[in-house]
């Protein structure tokens, strides 16, 4: 059955009048089967006609086939009987070229474009990558370096300003111990005398009322009460008693009892 194919679908040799009498065959059948589908469908026997045109479809089929090939060898005869009515066999008329090796080399050739296509883009694409990767790399690297630098930095100078502080304070430490406390200086009275009295100096006048007013007062007060001065500290016995000056226990006091 291979072989059969492979015989009717290739054009070294021709069938001849074996594929006529196959066309003639199949077209028969194919026609009375048509026929015969018409009687069924007039009989009105349906489904008998369709059966029937069910085997008449692949009839059909096997049919256009045969009739291809039987057209395809026509056209190879009228070629070969023209290629023997030539001298040279037909050779002068035939072009060098045979289509089907010529569509291969073409296929091969777009195979070949597309895998150099796609070679030449994975390594662009590659190469993109490393240049991303060795820009973030040093991208990086910069940024560390300035942060390195920058804390360097600010470390020296916090550093410096701790160093001035220290010999600033030692020096301020050593002045104060050198030089002695200067003295305030008497601040002048820039300002525009005012009239009247000077500044400090007393009315006698009325001073001597002050104290005038002063011995009225403490003639008109109340007579000073019997004890101790205030702000000395009265003899008292081991009770607690106030004693007087000889040694001995004063006395309530209260009004004194009448003789």
């Amino acid at each position: 059955m291979k072989n059969l194919i492979n015989f009717f679908f290739s054009f070294d040799k021709l069938m001849k009048e074996k594929l006529v009498i196959a066309f003639f065959w199949l077209a028969l059948i194919i026609a009375g089967l048509n026929f015969f589908s018409e009687a069924l469908s007039a009989i009105k026997l349906g489904p008998l006609a369709a059966i029937v045109e069910f085997v008449i479809f692949f009839g059909s089929i096997l049919l256009t086939l045969v009739t291809l090939r039987l057209v395809c060898e026509l056209a190879v005869a009228l070629f070969r009987i023209n290629d023997n009515l030539s001298p040279d066999g037909g050779k002068s008329e035939t072009a060098n070229i045979d289509p089907i090796v010529e569509a291969r080399k073409a296929a091969e050739a777009a195979a070949m474009r597309a895998r150099d296509l796609s070679k030449t883009a994975g390594e662009k694409a590659s190469a993109a990558t490393k240049g991303a990767v060795d820009k973030t790399k040093s991208a990086t690297e910069s940024v560390k370096d300035s942060a390195e630098t920058a804390v360097e930095t600010a470390a020296s100078k916090t550093k410096e300003a701790a160093s001035s502080l220290k010999i600033s304070a030692k020096e301020k430490t050593a002045a104060t111990t050198k030089t002695p406390a200067k003295p305030a200086a008497t601040k002048t009275s820039t300002a525009s005398k005012k009239r009247g009295r000077p500044a400090g100096s007393k009315n006698k006048t009325a001073t001597a009322k002050k104290q005038a007013s002063k011995t009225k007062t403490a003639s008109t007060s109340a007579p000073k009460k019997r004890g101790p001065k205030p702000g000395s500290k009265a003899p008292r016995d081991a009770q607690g008693r106030l004693l007087k000056k000889d040694g001995t226990l004063r006395g309530k006091p209260g009004p004194k009892k009448k003789s």
